[in-house]
């Protein structure tokens, strides 16, 4: 009946419960576990159990449920050990409306005790984790009075005040004595404001340790500052980084300012972000001007479509390398580059274009002339086999038809057809000799000569060959100097320039031959890319004509064997080429200038001779050519050429023996039973060779002269090791009356006996 009213006015009360009822100790302690209430109400007094030891069990069991007892009566007494045993409250059954806010009260006070209990593990965990934070921190922490005392500080700040003054940080000493250069941000901190400071200082082992350091004003719940808190990082590290970091970047930068090659960036428009001092100097552009430009204004209008593909390719995401550009100079000069392109990606899109680039200007200059250079190699190697076999062959063409000539009466009609003979057979050889002078292989007699007396003795020829409707010009310098050059190779440059003028103007025009003296330098050579000149003194030889002028890719060619750009059949190809290997043997260059419209200017310049000889004047016509009486000896192993020798010889009274090689030579001089004159050998022969042939007859016949000859030139023989320098030697292909002149020269000047020249 007593459960039933306690229901009752529970529900009165509006608190919604579920409740268990139990009368015995069993029943009580096992719902204590498995109904685990929020509440326990008990009477003080039952049949089989009492509330004093549900209590005790109660406080054993569960000790924060709140525990009511209910009785019908007790004293004052008994209330008061109810409580004193744990109880939360006592309510008289005679005022069980009470109950109510019993209950509530009940719980609220042990919803208070709970929160009580969190907020004060709360708190300690908060001041064993900061104790932990501050004991154990790799930072320093110093906490200060107002007065400059210090409050407390953790074990790091004392580690480090003993690496930095030899001595520790203590509780109750003044921060001042310490850190007096701090004051002025500790005074900060205690009007409200924190500072950071960063600090270079030295341990006592003398290492560089930099700190960062914040002193921060500590301020109470009220917001009053009540100290300052002095916090200090090492930023060793860091700093170390930094500075390895601005180190790399100025080592960077002066890899990329002082670095031989071209380096920029650029944005994928062209524009340009930077350039390396090699870029400035090359170009010739400032910073300021190049922002006002893009990559492409500096792309010659040849290499622009080469550099748009290769920017679409980097764009694409390739690395390109060996890009070959030709870029344009703040003077217009051109230089050409070879290196690599990249783009750098930001977020997927093309963000920097990146090229290296180097100068390969000279390289390229350098790479042309050897190109040159095995384009007259081979040349000349065409060149020397074709001579040989040309001009032995032209030696029997022209010597016969002299022959023939000579039968002939002077009104025999027949003569104009051999003389026709002869100048086709000359004129096969003017052209190998013109190859061959291209080559270089032009067996030069260089005299020291006046420039002006040249020009001055070719004058009358030169008017000639430019024929009526052109004029002749000459504007010699009076002190243009002397030069040492062959004389006929000179003569044969300005024959073919004048002739390469007049074939250039239609239908009047003008030829000026000048001459001059000239000191050219270095500066003079690099802005004459490809002619290697050497500084020196020269003397300059020009032929001006006021013809049609040149477009640079011909110009590019003009010097090139059998480049012409004339009608077939109306040149060789041969005559600028000839100029090029005439003046280049002589230890010249030939420049040419030239626009399209305006005619052009050839200038020769010839080194100047400094020797203080006399010009050679041109000899006068040969004396009455003179026969003998001598023996000699004619080995060659082309028949044509033996014959027409020995048959001039033998014209000219010689007594003259035959041989086809060296071994035959050798023995028709053992059966000879009356002294040699002279011997005359072809240089290449079967068996044994005129070189070989030579050494033996040093040994055996050291006295015997010999004269070489071949329809290789004197040079070509030399560089193929044929012969050596300074041997006689006759040039095929040769008429009987220049071979008998040579004849009779040698053996008139025979030297001493012991002292003949050996071939060796």
């Amino acid at each position: 009946m007593d459960a039933e009213l306690v229901e009752y006015e529970l529900q009165r009360a509006r608190i919604p419960f579920v409740a268990r009822r139990v009368d015995t100790r069993e029943s009580f302690l096992r719902e204590l576990v498995e109904f685990a209430p929020d509440l326990i109400l008990s009477d003080y007094t039952l049949p089989r159990f009492d509330g004093m030891t549900a209590l005790a069990l109660a406080r054993q069991v569960a000790p924060a449920v709140p525990f009511l007892i209910v009785t019908g009566s007790v004293n004052e007494e008994t209330a008061v050990g109810c409580m004193k045993a744990g109880a939360a409250d006592y309510l008289l059954k005679s005022n069980l409306a009470r109950i109510g806010p019993a209950i509530e009260g009940a719980l609220a006070r042990i919803r208070a005790r709970e929160e009580k209990a969190r907020a004060q593990e709360a708190l300690r965990r908060s001041e064993a984790n900061l104790r932990a934070i501050f004991n154990n921190s790799l930072q320093a922490f110093v906490l200060i009075d107002p007065d400059g005392t210090i409050q407390a500080l953790n074990p790091t700040a004392v580690e480090w005040s003993t690496r930095l003054l030899a001595r520790p940080l203590q509780e109750g000493a003044q921060v001042a004595d310490f850190v007096p250069e701090a004051a002025e941000a500790f005074r900060a901190a205690l009007s409200g404001e924190a500072r950071n400071v960063e600090r270079h200082l030295q341990d006592v082992d003398g290492a560089e340790l930099w700190f960062e350091t914040t002193h921060a004003p500590v301020v109470d719940d009220e917001g009053s500052v009540i100290g300052v808190c002095l916090n200090a990082r090492d930023i060793s590290t860091r700093k170390q980084a930094e500075r390895a970091l601005r180190e790399s970047e100025e080592r960077y930068r002066d890899l990329f300012d002082n670095a031989s090659d071209l380096v920029c960036a650029t944005d994928p428009e062209g524009r340009f972000h930077y350039v390396n001092s090699a870029w400035h100097h090359a170009i010739g552009l400032s910073d300021v001007e190049l922002s006002r430009r893009g990559f492409l204004d500096v792309v010659h209008p040849d290499s622009r479509a080469r550099y748009r593909e290769v920017v679409q390719q980097a764009l694409a995401g390739e690395t390109l390398t060996r890009v070959e550009l030709v870029l344009v100079t703040s003077t217009d000069a051109t230089i050409t580059v070879e290196g690599n392109l990249s783009c750098t990606f930001r977020n997927g899109g093309p963000l920097i274009l990146r090229g290296i680039y180097r100068d390969v200007t000279e390289r390229k200059r350098v790479e042309d002339q050897l190109r040159r250079a095995e384009r007259m190699q081979a040349a000349g190697r065409l060149a020397g086999g074709m001579a040989h076999e040309v001009n032995n062959m032209m030696t029997g063409v022209i010597g016969f038809s002299e022959f023939l000539l000579r039968s002939f009466a002077e009104e025999d009609p027949r003569r104009g057809e051999v003389e026709e003979i002869m100048r086709a057979g000359t004129r096969a050889s003017d052209v190998t000799r013109q190859l061959l002078a291209f080559t270089r292989q032009q067996l030069l007699h260089p005299e020291v000569l006046d420039v002006n007396g040249v020009v001055g003795g070719l004058e009358k020829m030169l008017r000639r060959s430019l024929g009526e409707d052109h004029v002749l010009e000459l504007a010699l310098s009076a002190d243009a100097g002397e030069i040492r050059a062959d004389r006929g190779q000179l003569e044969q440059v300005l024959i073919n320039l004048i002739l390469n003028a007049r074939d250039a103007m239609r239908p009047h025009g003008r030829v000026t031959v000048a001459t001059g003296r000239a000191m050219l330098d270095e500066v003079y050579a690099q802005s004459h890319a490809g002619i290697g000149i050497p500084p020196g003194e020269y003397v300059l030889l020009s032929v001006s004509d006021t013809g049609i002028g040149m477009a640079r890719e011909t110009q590019a060619r003009i010097f090139e064997p059998f480049f012409t750009t004339k009608p077939v059949g109306q040149g060789t190809g041969l005559g600028l080429s000839t100029v090029y290997g005439i003046v280049k043997q002589s230890d010249g260059f030939v420049w040419c200038y030239t626009e399209p419209g305006h005619g052009s200017t050839f200038k020769i310049y010839l080194p100047r001779s400094l020797d203080g000889a006399a010009p050679v004047v041109p000899a006068g016509p040969a004396g009455e050519l003179r026969g003998g009486t001598e023996t000699i000896l004619v080995v060659e192993d082309e028949d044509v050429v033996r014959a027409l020798a020995c048959r001039g010889l033998r014209e000219r009274g010689y007594t003259v023996l035959e041989a086809r090689h060296g071994r035959e030579a050798l023995d028709r001089l053992a059966e000879c039973r009356h002294p040699i004159g002279l011997v005359i050998s072809d240089v290449v022969m079967p068996e044994l060779g005129g070189r070989e042939l030579g050494s033996q007859l040093a040994v055996l016949q050291p006295e015997l002269p010999i004269l070489f000859m071949s329809g290789y030139t004197g040079e070509d023989v030399i560089q193929r090791g044929l012969l050596d320098p300074g041997v006689p030697y006759q040039q095929k292909p040769f008429t009987p009356e220049g071979l008998a002149r040579k004849v009779r020269e040698m053996l008139d000047g025979r030297p001493a006996p012991g002292r003949r020249a050996e071939p060796a």
